[in-house]
């Protein structure tokens, strides 16, 4: 560890109403803080030179202990670093969340009068935006801030420019390649893991080419929908939920769920590792999937999809008016959700049974609908039997729909409205990404 004495700040009487008074001052404090940094980052590269050399400061070197590293003289081409020594310091400036800084960056000689370039470890070689500098991009970017607007306020931070080619390429740094996803040890599986999909407008190149108004050649592009594939793992015994990955998808297709569903089973999301309940929507694409992947694993069918799809499929009475019209929807549709309220699956079909034979003649198309699939949406049922004689006390409300995962997709659509679409796959997947990294 590097101590850097950081000894008295003197602050200069200021002048001025309060207003100003408080920029001066944190103008001033903004300039130590900046100060502070620069000793701090020259005291971790002295350090780092001791280290690579070997010795400190005014310290002999010890012939007898010659070792070879990995840098070398540009004159003699030695590995020798007895034979390498300090030859002072040159100034660069390095831009950071705090501004501007300037470094004293330590230069090693040979004994020859060569030159030995070092690789730092606290920044790369020609590094001018440090790497904090590219999390508070991604952030800005993540937040629904454009890169015109991220670059006004860092041009104002850092008392110069930043180009918009830079800030894209240090947001399109962070993109993930393929899924995001990691391999989970065997106690890290979750029981339960809810799929779902949100759709975004991506602009895609058609192949075609066209001159813009500064006589450059610029794609021709379409808007396109694509679907961002997700899956939550739940812990019903204490709640917890994170998000376990996520893909870029043409769509709710077969083969676009079946690759999501192979990935989830090589991340180690098998019931021999504890996965005991798949809780989906009733999309026929998951549904095939599903059956050629996981189909020995209980499915449940989401009730709040099941009760939208009912309360769509209603037909209110033409003589009734707007408020009335309101009131007869909600109360039907507060009536069927208590199917799904009762203690135990035998008690749910006698509700479910009773409910159909009060509502067939008058509602037929939305009877038809609740009977679709009706079974899968009482598997939640038997998982909480299975739990219940392991010891464990697994809510209703945890295993029977994938409205948590829904009201996590919230914040993705307030981003993704922000942007309303998308120019390049990459910018969708860099956003995805700084938004999904708040679920892990």
């Amino acid at each position: 560890m590097t101590i850097v004495t950081v000894g008295k700040l003197i602050l200069q009487e200021l002048q001025g109403h309060e207003d100003a008074y408080v920029q001066e001052l944190c103008a001033v404090l903004q300039g130590n803080i900046q100060e502070i940094i620069g000793r701090s980052l020259d005291g971790v590269l002295r350090a780092e030179v001791d280290s690579w050399l070997g010795r400190g400061h005014y310290t002999r070197r010890k012939r007898s202990k010659r070792q070879k590293v990995k840098e070398r003289c540009s004159r003699c081409l030695s590995h020798q670093r007895q034979k390498f020594q300090r030859n002072g310091n040159y100034r660069r400036s390095l831009n950071t969340q705090w501004g501007r800084i300037e470094l004293n960056v330590p230069q090693v000689k040979c004994e020859c009068g060569g030159n030995v370039r070092m690789k730092y470890r606290a920044f790369r070689p020609g590094q001018r935006m440090w790497d904090d500098f590219a999390i508070e991009v991604c952030l800005d970017y993540g937040h629904g801030l454009s890169y015109r607007e991220i670059k006004a306020e860092w041009d104002k931070r850092l008392g110069g420019s930043v180009g918009l080619r830079t800030l894209n390429r240090r947001v399109l740094e962070t993109v993930p390649v393929g899924i995001a996803a990691r391999p989970l040890k065997q106690d890290e599986v979750p029981p339960v893991v809810r799929v779902d999909a949100i759709w975004i407008t991506v602009m895609f190149p058609t192949g075609e080419t066209k001159q813009d108004r500064m006589g450059r050649m610029r794609p021709v592009k379409q808007a396109k929908k694509v679907a961002i594939l997700a899956a939550q793992g739940v812990w019903p015994d204490t709640g917890r939920s994170v998000l376990l990955a996520w893909m870029l998808a043409v769509g709710e297709d077969h083969n676009s769920w079946q690759i999501f569903l192979e990935r989830l089973y090589e991340m180690g999301i098998t019931p021999e590792n504890g996965l005991a309940l798949l809780v989906a929507d009733g999309g026929s694409g998951f549904r095939s999937a599903y059956e050629s992947r996981y189909w020995m694993v209980p499915l449940q069918r989401c009730v709040f999809h099941k009760l939208r799809n009912f309360a769509q499929a209603i037909h209110t009475p033409a003589d009734l008016d707007r408020q009335t019209a309101h009131e007869f929807r909600t109360q039907l549709l507060r009536q069927a959700a208590q199917i799904w309220q009762a203690e135990d699956e035998t008690e749910a079909r006698l509700r479910y049974q009773a409910f159909c034979q009060q509502w067939q003649a008058q509602q037929p198309k939305a009877i038809a609908t609740l009977t679709r699939d009706f079974d899968q949406t009482l598997t939640f049922y038997a998982v909480q039997e299975q739990a219940a004689a392991q010891g464990q006390v697994w809510p209703a409300y945890t295993l029977r729909t994938t409205s948590p995962l829904e009201r996590m997709f919230r914040e993705f659509r307030r981003r993704y409205r922000n942007a309303i679409l998308f120019h390049s796959e990459d910018g969708a997947l860099a956003v995805t990404a700084q938004i999904a990294s708040r679920f892990s």
